[in-house]
């Protein structure tokens, strides 16, 4: 789930700031093409603006433009490892997320994986990482690193951004071909799903 949690705190540099606060703007009014072609510009006058190319792909994942959105996340995220520190925890948590499902939506499992490895080494509370490797592994078919993820993510559920709850599995497309799977509906009934 997308939050808008650090948009407010984005401080735009001086000479794109009119452009800027219309883009943030744009996107809290949920306008997303607007604020996509604004974040966009800013972030080619100013590439090294980390909010810019972390809005714009947020703009562009709101559109279901997942493709798309995977390049503005990728910089977003090397400027906040080259910055370390740029971002709030929060921040990095929705981009690690967003970029996952970017990644998954568009076949790079690859990349998702190793995203979803650094991310879990840097945040190992965080239950998001965990139930977007079980994603993975689903549509993977490889039905015992889905189990254990999906257990590692319910473990850490106390552990989930404020606002928000983990997913039910079993309404979730990743997991279509396991609703019938003893193995998934034992864990589903371990969890507390009935």
């Amino acid at each position: 789930m997308l939050t808008s949690v650090g948009l407010y705190a984005w401080q735009p540099s001086q000479p794109q700031s009119a452009l800027a606060e219309r883009a943030k703007e744009e996107f809290l009014k949920h306008q997303y093409a607007a604020a996509e072609r604004d974040f966009r510009e800013v972030s080619q006058v100013d590439p090294s603006n980390i909010q810019a190319h972390l809005y714009l792909g947020h703009a562009l994942f709101k559109q279901e433009k997942y493709p798309e959105a995977i390049a503005p996340y990728e910089k977003a995220l090397a400027l906040e490892q080259q910055q370390k520190k740029r971002l709030s925890k929060t921040d990095v948590r929705v981009l690690t997320d967003q970029l996952v499902m970017a990644y998954g939506s568009s076949g790079l499992l690859k990349k998702a994986h190793a995203l979803l490895d650094s991310a879990i080494k840097q945040d190992p509370d965080y239950p998001l990482n965990y139930y977007n490797r079980a994603c993975a592994f689903a549509e993977e078919s490889d039905k015992p690193g889905m189990l254990a993820a999906l257990r590692s993510a319910f473990e850490r559920k106390q552990n989930v951004l404020i606002g928000e709850q983990l997913p039910d599995p079993r309404a979730d497309s990743s997991f279509v071909k396991y609703l019938r799977d003893a193995n998934f509906t034992e864990l589903m009934k371990e969890l507390g799903f009935k």
